[in-house]
């Protein structure tokens, strides 16, 4: 691995601003993820207006099944970038207490005030004679929702303190990223997905802790990792605008696998292949060849061309985190108000998006108004 002769130091708490900006378009990405879910085939939360006919749902389905592919293993990427500087400035003891506090008590809240109101759809589909008492189902259904993204955070965040005290930072060569470290990582993880999907397939969802994407762990620990990396040498700051070629070539380039291994096979939702077949390999090749090339697209984008930082967008990213926290009601409300208009999905998608995104950000800004949130959204 080819490396320089000087010496990671600590660096000032500085933002980067394109990141900011990053953060709130993922976020849009996971509102507008969630919304396309309502109106699409796939059966998962919160589906709960599937579409007349398979083929009207379709372009939904194609939007969920891209943005599942990179869009959250890109926000670990973010939240680990921003973490060793967090525990250099604060220490592991007060890193640790504010991340439990950062991360724990906007999950409590999520729990205890939003989840009735999100979760309230699926009570009601039930069949009137088997459904049990509210409480009763709030007690016992298992569904976080987006929530499962904090306690996720939470464990690598700690795990990164551990880390640490086993073994403190000290200055080490800086490492220059090359475009072959990228490549090989992206066929690695394929790779590692394709065994780790063999016992934990793709659609797995985990009741205990409310993980619907059990499937995307290795993509979202070493995506995390690779965000520790970045911040300790320096590469999102010095991304070459080359780099955007490279990831375009990754995302033409996951076309093959989806091709000549049959990965396409796999999105047969009736009578999929085998998980050990070779196109489940296809799949989890396309799946982070896909991935690392969006992401470096977007890095170069948003580092050329989306660096501002004027009152909207600072009102935007302050919130983000907010957003995050309340959309999940806000499209059960939305959809609701929607669901007497006939309308094909895409078109209803097109509506309730845009109405979803405006009242999460209200919503999130009056949020974080009230005494002692903000501090911790």
């Amino acid at each position: 691995m080819t490396s320089a002769t000087e010496e990671v130091r600590a660096r000032p708490a500085t933002r980067l601003a394109f990141v900011d900006n990053l953060r709130v378009w993922l976020t849009v990405l996971v509102v507008a993820h969630h919304v396309a879910l309502v109106y699409g085939n796939l059966p998962v939360w919160p589906n709960w207006e599937p579409p007349p006919s398979p083929p009207e749902g379709l372009p939904l389905d194609g939007l969920v099944l891209l943005n599942q592919a990179y869009f959250m293993g890109f926000f670990f990427l973010l939240s680990g970038f921003v973490t060793p500087g967090s525990l250099d400035r604060k220490g592991s003891t007060a890193f640790a207490v504010d991340r439990l506090r950062r991360l724990g008590i906007p999950f409590l809240i999520f729990v205890v005030a939003l989840r009735p109101l999100y979760t309230l759809p699926t009570y009601l589909a039930l069949p009137a004679a088997d459904r049990p008492p509210y409480w009763s189902f709030y007690l016992t259904e298992a569904d976080l929702g987006p929530m499962w993204f904090l306690e996720v955070l939470l464990i690598f965040a700690l795990g990164y303190v551990l880390l640490r005290r086993i073994r403190p930072a000290r200055p080490r060569p800086v490492i220059k990223l090359r475009a072959w470290h990228v490549i090989m990582f992206a066929l690695a993880l394929g790779v590692v997905s394709w065994v780790w999907r063999m016992v934990v397939p793709v659609g797995t969802y985990v009741p205990i802790v409310g993980l619907p994407s059990a499937a995307y762990l290795p993509q979202y620990l070493s995506l995390y990792v690779v965000g520790v990396l970045a911040y300790r040498n320096d590469w999102l700051r010095n991304l070459p605008r080359r780099a955007g070629l490279l990831g375009l070539g990754l995302i033409i380039a996951s076309v093959l696998p989806m091709i000549m291994l049959g990965g396409y096979l796999t999105l047969d939702l009736v009578d999929p292949p085998p998980p050990s077949s070779v196109a489940h390999l296809g799949f989890a090749l396309w799946d982070s060849l896909f991935a690392l090339g969006m992401i470096t697209v977007l890095l170069v984008l948003f580092q050329r061309f989306v660096t501002g930082q004027g009152p909207a967008a600072r009102w935007l990213a302050g919130n983000a985190y907010a957003v995050y926290l309340v959309h999940a009601p806000i499209i059960v409300g939305v959809a609701a108000a929607l669901h007497p208009v006939a309308l094909t999905p895409v078109l209803k998608f097109l509506i309730a998006l845009p109405v979803a995104l405006l009242l999460s950000w209200l919503a999130g800004s009056l949020l974080r108004r009230l005494p002692g949130l903000r501090s911790v959204l």
